[in-house]
């Protein structure tokens, strides 16, 4: 009860911030003076919180990389946040997060050009309703959200990151500046039951939820931002990566829920109902917050440390996420290259 009244009312936590708090607001005393010192790549930042997120990092000076399936939505985007800042290097380029082939092109294409890789926001999602498997044979959600492929949902940025990190940490030791991964994730992760959470079931399920496919690829993008945390903290590497709640906001993936959650309910709580100015607030604030440095392997919520469920923070499930993950996206790799020849 005392959650749900602060959240009502906006109030701050002990980092200052609170649930009423905007992207902007939140990192109102950031400032990068040197643009070329500090790019960020963010996924699903074609629309929603993610745009937002886009729009205030270019705000606050960083250089942009958006990866986008329909670059024309893109540009829009892109033309939308250079109105307001006009100085903004923002660079658009193609991926697919629903095809391992897709994102391995855009690795390969981002890693030519040469330029530093400070900060990773793993913010693109997708609810489906029905089962939809991606062109690998994979549940889309899962793969989506977590391996990065659409018959992957939850491997979708698995994938994405292992690419990247590497530079990541090349990076932060030759400039001295921490980077920053952080995932998008959901308190909806906390419906997943620990008898329920396995790796084989969420890729080909037979009994299809779309609600419990969602909540799955979430709880995976907890465990995978612990597990990585562990590891790079083993490597003494000057990389952090986190996972945050943004709250309930009407956007895209809200839409999708219809028949779950309908629009009457949603205009009966819509006090409940975060803007997307809000929404993003709490993946700014992780991403640029120096109040948050050093800090990995935790979870967020409304700009604030946070509990995940006790599977989420369970060390042992999250490293046996990883290790099928890895095989799963290695065998993948390798069938693929054998298909080939």
């Amino acid at each position: 009860m005392r959650e749900t009244l602060r959240y009502l009312l906006g109030v701050a936590g002990p980092s200052g911030f609170g649930s009423s708090c905007t992207g902007e607001q939140v990192t109102q005393d950031i400032y990068c003076s040197n643009p070329s010192t500090l790019t960020a790549i963010i996924t699903g930042a074609t629309s929603g919180i993610g745009a937002e997120t886009a729009r205030v990092l270019a705000k606050r000076r960083l250089r942009l990389v958006i990866p986008a399936r329909d670059l024309k939505r893109a540009a829009e985007v892109k033309d939308w946040i250079q109105g307001e800042s006009p100085e903004a290097e923002i660079i658009l380029m193609e991926m697919d997060l629903s095809s391992f082939a897709s994102i391995n092109r855009f690795c390969s294409m981002f890693l030519s050009l040469g330029l530093p890789l400070n900060i990773l926001v793993n913010n693109a999602g997708k609810y489906c309703k029905k089962l939809q498997l991606t062109e690998d044979k994979f549940e889309m959600t899962f793969a989506t959200n977590y391996l990065g492929n659409k018959d992957m949902h939850a491997c979708r940025h698995y994938l994405l990151t292992q690419n990247l990190v590497e530079k990541m940490i090349e990076t932060s030791a030759r400039t001295g500046i921490e980077g920053r991964i952080v995932n998008v994730s959901s308190v909806i992760h906390t419906w997943v039951k620990r008898g329920r959470f396995k790796l084989s079931h969420m890729l080909n399920p037979k009994d299809f939820n779309g609600t419990q496919a969602y909540a799955h690829s979430k709880l995976a993008n907890i465990m995978h931002a612990k597990e990585l945390a562990r590891r790079l903290r083993g490597r003494n590497a000057m990389v952090t990566i986190n996972a945050v709640h943004p709250g309930v906001v009407k956007t895209g993936i809200i839409r999708d829920h219809k028949g779950l959650i309908t629009d009457s309910v949603f205009f009966l709580a819509s006090r409940l109902l975060k803007s997307t100015s809000q929404g993003a607030s709490t993946t700014c604030y992780v991403a640029l917050s120096p109040q948050l440095i050093g800090v990995s392997g935790k979870y967020f919520v409304d700009c604030n440390e946070s509990s995940c469920s006790s599977l989420a923070g369970n060390e042992f499930e999250a490293r046996t996420l990883w290790q099928k993950t890895h095989a799963l996206v290695r065998d993948h790799v390798r069938q693929t290259r054998r298909a080939k020849n």
